[in-house]
């Protein structure tokens, strides 16, 4: 269980970005590259053959056309994370389907980098209490599935977002993935640091509260859409294949989150001084440690789900074995969605590796301007 958030657990903050701070003087660094490897997988090894979707720069071009005649495209971060959609979903069938996955992750982007959690406690009252409104609005849209007969830009986009997925997509898919959506945003779009919840979450509770302020869970969703082919969960939980499939989606999840966190530390708490990060949550939660051995810990615990993850994918693949000779249609759609999630593993350390959002002065070799 967590604890109550004290004047300690500040000065533990404030001592953390002191020791940021002379970390960088020192010029110690570390390699994400190691830290996140095993002897048995090296992650760039695992990752080289990654490559991103073919409609990548059609549809980015696309999206950026969209978001700019809508006012919604942010100069400062824009381009670095509409590079991420081609990377996160590189199994998309067609440039339509690529664009809308992008439509969805610029409209939620252009969200956190305005009054997303690293945000939100820099706002002033007023600031806040319009987010707050702002991210009801949406999540009542996304609901009934019609924008507001005032709609700001955003949701006017949203709006228009949601009727090219509802053409598109499986009805019963639709429904989970917008459910799926609401819960994201209910959580991102608030101030999850200690001081704001009142309390410290244990590591536990940190990875599960992360999971869904990620936005990990409707991105792993995307994929049947890219696809264009959805997941019958009965027929999976007939064949025996649910428990493993759900882990995996499960570590896909956790992985995208806490990598992230990893490679966003020094954007996200040094930068905008918040600490919902696995790195000061985990130094928070041991007293008497250093940030030294809380990188080396949260990267640990990327680096045993990135294990785990390998060995449930072989599982998954045995079961796609045993079941083509029985039912080759549920093989071929749980073996496709097993290879999305592996590439949105991949994509996780190619796409932050690549992408300048998080360079600059840094105490990991990969985030380091060159």
């Amino acid at each position: 269980m967590g604890s109550e958030y004290t004047s300690a657990l500040e000065i533990g903050i404030e001592r953390m970005r002191a020791e940021h701070s002379a970390l960088l003087r020192d010029g110690r660094l570390w390699s994400l590259r190691e830290l996140f490897s095993t002897p048995d997988c090296d992650i760039a090894e695992y990752c080289r053959d990654f490559r991103p979707n073919r409609f990548g720069d059609e549809a980015c071009a696309r999206v950026e056309q969209f978001c700019r005649e809508r006012n919604i495209w942010l100069e400062a971060g824009g381009v670095h994370y509409n590079s991420m959609t081609p990377y996160l979903h590189p199994g998309a069938i067609t440039a339509e389907r690529m664009t809308v996955i992008g439509l969805y992750n610029a409209i939620l982007f252009w969200l956190n980098d305005t009054v997303g959690r690293e945000k939100f406690a820099h706002l002033d009252p007023d600031e806040q209490h319009a987010a707050q409104t702002a991210v009801k609005r949406m999540c009542r849209l996304l609901e009934i599935r019609a924008t507001a007969e005032d709609p700001t830009p955003v949701e006017s986009a949203t709006g228009e977002f949601v009727a090219m997925l509802t053409h598109l997509a499986q009805p019963q898919w639709l429904d989970r993935f917008l459910a799926s959506t609401i819960a994201h945003l209910r959580s991102a779009i608030q101030d999850q640091n200690a001081r704001a919840r009142g309390s410290l979450l244990d590591v536990g509770e940190y990875i599960e509260l992360r999971s869904h302020v990620s936005g990990m869970y409707p991105a792993i969703e995307l994929c049947e859409f890219g696809q264009d082919r959805y997941l019958p969960w009965d027929d999976i939980h007939r064949a025996g294949v649910a428990a493993d499939l759900e882990r995996l989606q499960m570590l896909t999840v956790e992985i995208g989150a806490l990598m992230n966190d990893v490679f966003s530390f020094e954007k996200e708490c040094i930068a905008d001084l918040a600490d919902f990060n696995l790195i000061p949550l985990w130094l928070l939660n041991n007293p008497g440690s250093d940030l030294p051995r809380a990188v080396e810990a949260a990267a640990a615990v990327v680096r045993d789900r990135v294990t785990e993850f390998r060995q449930v994918n072989t599982r998954v693949d045995s079961h796609c074995t045993r079941l083509r000779p029985l039912d080759p249609e549920l093989a071929q759609t749980v073996a496709i969605h097993a290879t999305d999630l592996s590439d949105c593993v991949r994509a996780t350390w190619v796409w932050q590796v690549t992408t300048a959002r998080y360079k600059g002065k840094s105490i990991f070799a990969e985030n380091c301007v060159v």
